[in-house]
């Protein structure tokens, strides 16, 4: 192999632009797929299939081994065995870290030195060591294809095009936004919402937030901002008048907590990431799109972490309860209590304590 060819696949490929370019020459000995994200993870996977394996049949050609329970037999047999009806075989284990013990890390870059050429092997892993010799072998022979989310900021672009590839709809910059801050960064959520609301649309082009708003948010998007407002703001009279909206709208207790929670789940989040990087970096990092900011740095900044994670796990309880009892209103406005008391309780302690040390 001539160092140009080693250099080609020597570093890290983003999933968008491995399935995108075409390597010429046949397919490569090993691949990586680097990451946690279930449809990311899926879109690799199906990516590797399609370089190697083309149109054949996978039950022909593809074996699955989960790691936990691979054996690297196993592994090798179905590697060095000729394909039958395809032109190549791919193995893939998935969950990968636990099946790479030292002993098979040692073994699997033994056989890397001299791969079988109609065979090759995918390996799904959470945590990639880079520095072991079997990575190294890789990185000369192989790929190693990101996925996971490396700029949150990108979503609602990615969303855009996506919209555009997928449903032939003009999916808005605002409506893309409103769709990344209301689901977060979940890819098969965010493609899913995208699939109803070109079905909602029908013939129309395009998406827009009205739209957004009225499938996916269903009114509701900045009443949840100003839950969150009032929640900061330890103002109890004004989360429960919020909480009777939703109410006398007809929605259950597991809808009112679906709604509430992604904000609160971000915001723990983001608190989290500016204890390391500062308030700006880690809403980049988490996607939060400028026009939903200042809510969001002043909500970081009235609340500690204590606060929003007791915020946040009354609003677990308050799911787990809301599923047995969707119709019980205590459960819900004992919830609206614990989000908007803990601060009360945290600042009554912290002003005890300055009246003690004065």
């Amino acid at each position: 192999m001539t160092q140009d060819k080693k250099t080609k696949h020597s570093h890290h490929l983003q999933l968008s632009k491995f399935a995108g370019e075409k390597i010429a020459g046949p397919p490569l000995p090993v691949y990586v797929l680097r990451g946690t994200d279930p449809y990311l993870l899926d879109q690799g996977r199906r990516a590797v299939r399609k370089r190697t394996i083309g149109d054949a049949d996978p039950g022909l050609a593809v074996l699955e081994l989960n790691g936990p329970d691979a054996q690297l037999a196993d592994c090798l047999d179905a590697l060095r065995t000729l394909p039958f009806l395809a032109p190549h075989r791919l193995v893939i284990i998935r969950q990968a870290d636990a099946f790479l013990d030292e002993h098979t890390r040692e073994v699997l870059h033994k056989y890397l030195e001299a791969p079988a050429s109609t065979g090759s092997l995918c390996l799904e892993s959470e945590k990639w060591l880079e520095t072991t010799r079997l990575a190294k072998r890789v990185a000369e022979i192989g790929a190693v294809v990101v996925c996971e989310m490396t700029d949150a900021s990108k979503m609602p672009g990615w969303l855009q095009t996506e919209a555009k590839k997928q449903f032939s709809k003009t999916l808005t910059s605002g409506a893309a936004q409103m769709l990344v801050e209301f689901l977060g960064p979940d890819f098969a959520a965010l493609l899913a919402a995208l699939d109803m609301l070109a079905l909602y649309v029908g013939p129309s082009p395009t998406i827009d937030t009205a739209e957004v708003d009225a499938l996916i948010a269903r009114g509701h998007h900045e009443r949840v901002w100003d839950l969150c407002d009032a929640v900061a703001d330890r103002r109890l009279a004004r989360a429960l008048e919020l909480l009777d909206a939703f109410w006398t709208e007809g929605m259950a207790a597991p809808q009112i907590v679906g709604l509430i929670r992604p904000t609160f789940r971000q915001l723990v989040r983001i608190k989290a990431l500016a204890r390391r990087a500062g308030i700006d970096q880690a809403m980049n990092s988490a996607g939060v799109p400028y026009p939903a900011r200042d809510r969001v740095r002043r909500a970081v900044s009235a609340l500690s972490d204590n606060a929003l994670a007791d915020a946040y796990q009354a609003l677990v309880d308050a799911d787990l309860e809301a599923k047995s009892t969707p119709n019980d209103r205590l459960a819900m406005e004992t919830m609206i209590h614990r989000i908007t008391q803990t601060r009360n309780t945290e600042t009554r302690n912290a002003e005890r304590g300055t009246r003690n040390t004065g």
